[in-house]
């Protein structure tokens, strides 16, 4: 059901920002960095598409390629927990301008399943390392509150960089073909890199955008999956 879930939420959110000016267009690949975090909701369905399309080897050898890539030290949640408690916080800089190694010839190889860290890079300018995306303060609060969600969806399983999550994962029998072709010394470091995905302790909505915000939240909550609200099967009920 999370899968149905994350893909319900995946649609509406696409749907909200449909309407938006982008400059984005396919081969565009400025913000396809290793600075990409994920929930073990999010790998399992990219782990099931690799499965699928019969690319066991090739993720392999990109998740057995060097690392350069650091775990971030707070999830989203974490970070927002601590904001809404007017502390004062330092997420760590774990920013990363590496090439995504899922990039081929400017092109994402897992495109169809890529995760939320991605989906939500627009930009109304061309951008490039150099460039950065130019996006409205209203959509990076609605794209912050999606994130949000979707570790709310993950709660209490894996988080972290999708190149630390994905090898993590690996212990799920249904991956093992996957494994195979790893050692188990990555595995295992690439899960304590990790982190755990925490519950919502309320979005990090500005009273500025909330109202433009909020027909995206209220669309996603009333949406049904196997006949209940997403927001009831998010609140365990």
């Amino acid at each position: 059901m999370k899968q149905q879930i994350l893909y319900t939420i995946y649609d509406i959110f696409d749907q909200w920002n449909s309407d938006i000016d982008k400059a984005c267009n396919r081969g565009c690949s400025g913000c396809c960095t290793q600075n990409v975090t994920i929930t073990a909701v999010e790998g399992e369905a990219i782990l099931r598409y690799i499965l699928a399309e019969g690319m066991s080897l090739w993720l392999a050898e990109k998740l057995a390629s060097p690392r350069t890539h650091q775990a971030p030290q707070m999830t989203t949640n974490d970070f927002a927990s601590i904001c809404l408690e007017g502390k004062d916080n330092d997420p760590g800089d774990h920013y990363n301008l590496a090439v995504c190694p899922f990039l081929e010839k400017d092109l994402c190889k897992i495109y169809p399943v890529r995760p939320f860290g991605c989906r939500l890079f627009i930009s109304k300018k061309t951008c490039s390392a150099v460039h950065p995306a130019l996006v409205s303060d209203s959509y990076f609060e609605a794209a912050t509150a999606v994130t949000q969600l979707i570790e709310h969806l993950g709660q209490k399983e894996y988080w972290g960089n999708m190149l630390d999550v994905l090898p993590a994962l690996l212990d799920i029998s249904e991956f093992r073909e996957i494994a195979d072709h790893l050692s188990t010394t990555l595995i295992m470091q690439a899960r304590m890199q990790t982190l755990t995905a925490k519950p919502l302790p309320g979005f990090l909505l500005s009273e500025e955008h909330t109202d433009e915000v909020s027909p995206l939240l209220h669309s996603i909550f009333a949406a049904e999956v196997k006949g209940k609200k997403v927001e009831d099967i998010l609140n365990g009920k």
